[in-house]
């Protein structure tokens, strides 16, 4: 079929109903970035064959048309104690429990590929963190979600929810009594938005119980609900001032009243309110725009917590200036005049791995079974639930880039990770390739939220900025 058909098959697109479209939407390398809904048929080295309800049959197109296709990502419940990211020397990262590290290899297993075997050369660092129960991850649609206006302002593409509005967004998703709501953030301008949490009613904009923590501008303070006031001190944000885009966490303990604001990973407030265990909260939380600049949210994920505050979380915050009053509440001391410059952590280069409170330990990693690590160390062999490890020290190497290859795609993982594969075949279910990386695999179709395609031709890497600057 001629790519100039597109529009056609766009407008024809639109005039079937919710219901009738399938999840899938191919987006085309033109000028207006057309889009056609679908699903997959095959694929070949130069075509994609498409379904859609407004094609007599199977379609081909050619690949070098299309800018990606969007898909419906699910994941499976299964048991595992920690989660690994690698960060990868081309920039993706990807993400599944470590089975093994060897000089050579650094071995994830995961649902989505198996065992996955990546050169040791090709990986710049593994960080772990642990995986409690999760609660929810998304957003996968609209469906669930509760909008406060009575018209709809808020709309779902490409695995994020998008408004340009002042009006909220929720949901109930059961938050346990110590829970983690992690969300990435997309904005434009100065940060304005409120987050509510343990919220009764997500159909309004007040609600009338829980908490709500508030960013504006470079700043976050925190009030619960029905007590109607601010409580501990604003914390000063400088990654809402400085960015258009974090990944924003928040930890709360009904138990303790303990309230951690983690801003890129960096824990930038400590909150605590003392009336938390007899307090009456609900279980829902809600996203409130406070201007009508773009906004994006994306990787939404709600766990359980263990209620731990971790070592220096307390003393991260009170250095990005909480204000002297949250410094005596916590006791931390005041500050000298002529404070000495505080001594310089220890990194990754210093060839020790950071445990979750804050110690740290060095040793050579000899094996990794079944969630527990052994570490030969100068004094004894220690050997530690994975769980426990913030990191793993990689024995020095000298690292390479992957090669880029004709056929290379860009699949995106729900939870925003990517991971560039040279493609050999795909069908609706799976995905098989190669690459430098990890050799050969199949993937499951399912873990995928979008594929990208042309990901080295410069005018269509422009085309493809454009489109995120215009959806954020």
């Amino acid at each position: 079929m001629n790519f100039r058909l597109a529009p056609v098959l766009l407008a024809s697109s639109l005039a079937c109903t919710a219901a009738e479209q399938p999840p899938s939407i191919m987006r085309f390398a033109n000028a207006s970035m057309d889009q056609l809904s679908g699903s997959f048929a095959s694929l070949s080295a130069d075509h994609i064959v498409w379904n859609s309800p407004i094609l007599e049959k199977p379609t081909p197109f050619w690949l070098k048309n299309v800018l990606e296709v969007t898909l419906q990502a699910s994941q499976p419940e299964f048991n595992a104690t920690h989660e690994a990211t690698l960060t990868l020397m081309n920039g993706d990262c990807v993400r599944g429990q470590i089975a093994a590290v060897t000089d050579d290899t650094v071995t994830l297993d995961t649902w989505y590929a198996g065992r996955l075997n990546f050169r040791r050369v090709m990986v710049k660092d593994v960080v772990i963190d642990p995986r409690p129960a999760l609660v929810f991850s998304g957003p996968t649609g609209l469906d669930g979600w509760t909008q406060t206006a009575k018209q709809a302002t808020w709309t779902y593409e490409n695995g994020s929810l998008r408004t340009s509005s002042n009006l909220g967004i929720g949901r109930d998703v059961g938050l346990p009594d110590e829970c983690s709501i992690g969300v990435d953030l997309t904005w434009r301008g100065p940060l304005m938005l409120n987050i509510n949490f343990f919220a009764d009613d997500v159909s309004t904009d007040s609600p009338a119980l829980g908490y709500q923590v508030s960013c504006q501008g470079s700043f976050a303070t925190i009030r619960r609900q029905n007590a109607g006031m601010q409580f501990g001190d604003p914390a000063n944000i400088p990654e809402f001032q400085n960015n258009e885009k974090a990944r924003l966490e928040l930890r709360a303990s009904r138990r303790t009243g303990n309230i951690c604001l983690y801003v890129n990973g960096r824990c930038g407030a400590v909150w605590k309110d003392p009336g938390a265990a007899k307090g009456k909260f609900g279980k829902s939380i809600q996203f409130l725009p406070r201007g009508k600049e773009p906004l994006r949210l994306s990787a939404i994920k709600v766990s359980a917590w263990d209620g731990i505050l971790e070592e220096n979380a307390q003393d991260d915050a009170a250095m990005m200036g909480m204000g002297m009053n949250g410094r005596f509440q916590r006791g931390i001391p005041k500050p000298k005049p002529e404070p000495e410059p505080a001594a310089k952590p220890k990194s990754a280069t210093d060839g020790r791995m950071k445990l979750r409170n804050g110690d740290s330990i060095g040793g050579e990693v000899t094996s990794i079974v079944d969630g527990v690590i052994s570490i030969k160390t100068p004094f004894a062999d220690v050997k530690l639930p994975v769980a426990r490890v913030r990191n793993i020290i990689l024995k020095p190497a000298a690292l390479e880039e992957p090669i880029r290859r004709n056929g290379d795609v860009r699949a995106w993982f729900a939870d925003g990770s990517s991971l560039v594969i040279c493609l050999d075949s795909m069908t609706p279910e799976a995905l098989t390739g190669h690459s430098q990386l990890f050799g050969s695999a199949t993937f499951k179709l399912a873990a995928f939220n979008r594929i990208e395609f042309n990901i080295y031709d410069p005018q269509i890497t422009d085309l493809r900025a454009k489109e995120e600057l215009i959806s954020r």
